[in-house]
C-alpha cells in the first residue's frame, strides 16, 4: 500500500496570484516560476519590454524573488529567479534595479513590483513632468503618474528612496530616460498599471499627431470641398457654387499668375497665334 504524501507546512506567498496572498505547499518555487513565466511573456508580447530588459519581483514573507540581470522575460527559466532577504543585501546576479524593488518592499505594502520599458510612456516622460490619464478608467485606477528626473544611476540608493517615496503616493512612476516602476497587490495588478499607463500615453501621442500635422475638418461636411484648392467644379451635392472661382495654384514651372485687374497686356511682337510673333506687314 502506497503511503499518502507527507503534508508540508503552508507558506504564505504575496504577489503571485490575483488574491493578495495564497497558501501553497513548499513547492512554491514551481508556483512562482509559473507566475513569472506567464507575466513575463505577457510583458514581452505586448511590447512593454524588449528581449533582455525589464524586471519582475514578488514578496514572499520577509523575502523576495526577483529576475536576474539581463533575463529574457519572455522565456524565463528557474535559473533566472533569485531569492533574497528584504532586509539583507541584494545578490550580485540580480538586476541593477533590484535595490529599488528592495526599498519599495521595505517602505510599502506592495506584493509585487514591475520594472518595464513601455515605449510611448518613455517617450512622453522625456517632455512631460507628470503623465495624466486620458479616460475615466485611468483616472479611477491610477490617477496621474509622476515623472522622476535625475542624473543618478538606477542602482543608486538615492534613486531607490525617491522611487519608493513616490510609489507611496502613486501606484506607478516613470523615470525619465530609464523606464517605469509599478507596484501592486500581485504581479497581475502591477501589470495592469503598466499596461494602462502605456495605453494612455499611446492615445496622447496619436492625439498630438492629429492636432499638429493634419488640418481640422470644417464644421459642415458640405463646405469641405471649398477649403481644398483642388476641389471639383460642383460640390459633393452636385450644385454649383456661387461666387468667384478660386485661382488654382501654379507649380514652380508654370510662371506667374495672370493679371486680373485690367486688360491683358502682351509684350511687343507677341500675337495670339501659335507662333507667338506678330507677322510682318507687307508694303
Amino acid at each position: 500500500m502506497v503511503a499518502p504524501p507527507r503534508a508540508s507546512l503552508p507558506v504564505l506567498i504575496h504577489g503571485v496570484s490575483s488574491p493578495s496572498c495564497v497558501r501553497a505547499p513548499l513547492s512554491r518555487r514551481k508556483f512562482v516560476l509559473d507566475t513569472f513565466q506567464d507575466l513575463g511573456r505577457d510583458l514581452y508580447l505586448t511590447g512593454l519590454v524588449s528581449s533582455h530588459t525589464g524586471t519582475l519581483s514578488v514578496r514572499i514573507g520577509d523575502r523576495a524573488v526577483i529576475s536576474r540581470r539581463d533575463a529574457r522575460l519572455g522565456r524565463l527559466t528557474a535559473e533566472d529567479l533569485i531569492e533574497f532577504a528584504i532586509d539583507g543585501e541584494c545578490p550580485e546576479q540580480a538586476a541593477d534595479d533590484a535595490i529599488v524593488h528592495q526599498t519599495v518592499y521595505r517602505s510599502t505594502d506592495a506584493g509585487a513590483v514591475i520594472y518595464a520599458h513601455p515605449t510611448s510612456t518613455m517617450a512622453l516622460a522625456l517632455i512631460e513632468d507628470r503623465l495624466s490619464t486620458a479616460n475615466a478608467e485611468g483616472a479611477e485606477v491610477r490617477g496621474s503618474a509622476p515623472v522622476l528626473i535625475t542624473q543618478r544611476p538606477i542602482e543608486s540608493p538615492d534613486v531607490a528612496h525617491l522611487v519608493s517615496r513616490m510609489l507611496r503616493e502613486s501606484r506607478i512612476v516613470a523615470m525619465r530616460g530609464h523606464g517605469v516602476f509599478a507596484r501592486g497587490r500581485d504581479l497581475e495588478d502591477a501589470l495592469h498599471m503598466v499596461s494602462l499607463l502605456e495605453e494612455m500615453c499611446k492615445v496622447a501621442r496619436i492625439y498630438r499627431t492629429l492636432v499638429r500635422e493634419e488640418p481640422q475638418p470644417s464644421r459642415d461636411w458640405r463646405e469641405r470641398p471649398a477649403v481644398s484648392p483642388y476641389r471639383a467644379r460642383g460640390d459633393v451635392t452636385g450644385a454649383r457654387r456661387s461666387g468667384p472661382r478660386p485661382t488654382p495654384p501654379r507649380g514652380p514651372v508654370s510662371g506667374p499668375n495672370r493679371r486680373t485687374d485690367g486688360p491683358a497686356r502682351r509684350p511687343m511682337g507677341e500675337s495670339n497665334g501659335p507662333g507667338g510673333h506678330r507677322g510682318q506687314h507687307r508694303r
